[in-house]
């Protein structure tokens, strides 16, 4: 039975969000679209939107972020945070991923394995950065929404002409409706954080990171990585590590640009599987070292970038580290080799698809069209994780495999 349709809300709840938020909110159609750069307000808006439905939307719901790490630090908190300043009861079941209000239950899932997104039947879901998410989450999701009238929404920054693009902009179909939002748009970041993004960003990806526009990247390093589900580089090896495999880490250091960790088994093949990371700004190293040292495991090495201070940092509390070999060029190279399917029909570098910060740099990865000195050099901007990476490679690999 089709639920009736309800008035949409208005008053201080709408007049708190931003331009294109209120837009976006005022539109009838069944799925709906924020993109936006960077601190748009993406999530906020969101929270807002999936508290509304949890109030007014009888049934059950969803929210799914790209891994639990996001879910548990960007989307649950916005849409905890509109329930409580709305005064609505709620019980946050953390064990079992699942908020349970007076319309029915929220389930709070993470994209990384999308078949087990099946099985509820749903009113309504909200998909946060989906763009880090792959292709098949939203078909999935599509037959899970089927009760009450049933709704959806992403929120996203842009990641190229995706599955995004398609369904919200190329198929022109009228249940889609989509607005993109601007950085400079919010009115409540610090004066400071729109310039830093623009004194640190080329065109295209300002464009892409500031002005949520969809662009294509030219120039791409890694024309090589494939984003195949069976044979390409971005796996889930999970079930296959075994004691044979060496565990290895490394390590770039940041506080305003992202620190990284990647972590890595190597099999007895010397395939590398990157099976995990974090990648976070602003925190102190103790911080990080927390994180690095909360995944178990025997690591042979921890190869990291050379800052003696940092290094001895994260080595006063528990975490030893290697220099890297920073040879970009030979390194890139490296990297390139690996990430081809060699003879035996697999490639020698995996990503696990959690790691979506380091899939995402794959996929920007660029050259400098201005070379310097004829010299052909990678632009420094997003490579945090792909310096990680070159380190990792470089370790393993030496002054040997390049195959091509």
């Amino acid at each position: 039975m089709k639920a009736p349709t309800k008035t949409l809300p208005t008053g201080t709840n709408v007049d708190r969000l931003l331009p294109s938020q209120g837009r976006l909110h005022l539109l009838d159609a069944k799925y709906k679209a924020l993109v936006g750069g960077v601190g748009s307000g993406k999530s906020h808006f969101g929270g807002f939107w999936a508290g509304q439905q949890s109030i007014f939307t009888p049934g059950d719901g969803m929210i799914v972020a790209p891994t639990y790490r996001m879910l548990e630090d960007v989307s649950v908190p916005a849409f905890i945070d509109v329930l409580q300043r709305h005064g609505n009861q709620y019980n946050y079941i953390k064990s079992r991923n699942v908020v349970e209000t007076k319309a029915g239950r929220v389930f709070l899932r993470s994209a990384e394995y999308a078949e087990r997104l099946r099985g509820p039947n749903l009113s309504w879901t909200w998909l946060d950065e989906a763009a880090m998410m792959r292709d098949t989450v939203w078909p999935i999701m599509l037959g899970r929404l089927r009760l009450n009238n049933a709704r959806g929404l992403v929120t996203t920054t842009p990641a190229g002409f995706n599955w995004i693009y398609h369904y919200w902009a190329e198929l022109q179909n009228e249940a889609y409706a989509m607005v993109r939002v601007s950085t400079r748009e919010n009115k409540y970041l610090d004066k400071d954080f729109v310039q830093s993004l623009e004194d640190s960003y080329t065109s295209e990806y300002a464009a892409q990171e500031i002005d949520g526009q969809f662009v294509t990247f030219e120039g791409l390093v890694y024309t090589e990585f494939s984003h195949d589900t069976q044979e390409g580089n971005i796996q889930n090896w999970d079930s296959h590590i075994t004691d044979q495999w060496q565990r290895v880490r490394g390590v770039d250091f940041g506080y305003t640009n992202p620190f990284v960790c990647l972590w890595g088994a190597i099999d007895p093949d010397g395939r590398l599987y990157i099976y995990d990371e974090h990648y976070k700004t602003k925190q102190l190293i103790k911080e990080h070292a927390n994180t690095i040292l909360s995944v178990k495991g025997d690591f042979k090495w921890t190869v990291s970038d050379w800052d003696a201070q940092e290094r001895a940092e994260l080595e006063s509390v528990g975490v030893s580290t290697i220099r890297a070999q920073k040879e970009i060029t030979l390194g890139i190279q490296k990297v390139k080799s690996r990430l081809k399917r060699q003879a035996d029909g697999k490639p020698r570098l995996v990503i696990h698809p959690r790691c979506v910060n380091t899939i995402k740099e794959f996929s920007g990865y660029r050259w400098n069209p201005t070379m310097r000195g004829g010299k052909e050099e990678p632009i420094k901007e997003a490579d945090h994780a792909m310096d990680v990476i070159r380190y990792m490679t470089m370790e393993i690999d030496g002054g040997g495999f390049i195959l091509v």
